[in-house]
């Protein structure tokens, strides 16, 4: 996967898109789910997700509930440090269309560390409903992230893995998709092993 560098946010969408299109889980069709992400170096990694869905199922308000439990689109990231990846801390990233934020930090799936409010502020993290799809705005400041690994230098060439993901665990709309195919007979977002390396390059 390639995180192109851009200068700001205003020009994410001129971007190479990624689509989550991966069926997972005995899912058998979600709507159409695709992103942006691009790279402004020394400020953050921004994201948008779009979901081609009408009248998204949105229960929860709060940040920091299980939006997951509604329909929800995901991102998850970890980066090294010069630590061995698969013992690295990674990020999750998951809201609904109602604007929800669920996000956190952590070597595995239990005992995570979720961001505080003020730091979530620092996400800029939105969505916002339209007639027949919904979308997701985050930023991820490049100060958030070394808080949690220490220096990262990232840079044109520097790589880092990462997921994206479509998810409901309504038992009515039940659905799993991902970007990068998860090889594994349990249902979780939550293996590193199954993360796409993205490399940050120049924008073409």
């Amino acid at each position: 996967m390639k995180v192109e560098i851009i200068k700001s946010e205003a020009e994410l969408e001129s971007v190479t898109p990624f689509h989550v299109d991966k069926l997972l889980w005995g899912t058998r069709g979600i709507p159409e789910t695709y992103g942006y992400i691009g790279f402004v170096p020394g400020d953050a990694f921004y994201l948008k997700m779009v979901c081609r869905e009408s009248e998204p199922l949105r229960t929860y308000t709060h940040d920091m509930e299980p939006v997951y439990r509604d329909s929800a689109m995901e991102a998850f990231f970890q980066f090294e440090a010069g630590i061995n990846r698969l013992q690295a801390i990674y990020l999750n990233f998951e809201s609904n269309s109602g604007g929800a934020l669920l996000a956190g930090y952590g070597k595995e799936r239990v005992y995570r560390s979720y961001f505080s409010k003020e730091i979530c502020q620092q996400f800029r993290s939105t969505a916002k409903i339209e007639k027949d799809y919904w979308t997701w705005n985050i930023r991820i400041p490049v100060s958030v992230l070394e808080d949690i690994y220490g220096p990262l230098h990232l840079k044109e060439g520097s790589t880092f893995t990462c997921n994206f993901y479509k998810i409901s665990e309504a038992r009515e709309i039940e659905h799993y998709a991902s970007y990068a195919p998860i090889l594994s007979e349990t249902p979780s977002f939550h293996l590193t092993e199954f993360f796409e390396t993205a490399v940050i390059t120049k924008k073409h």
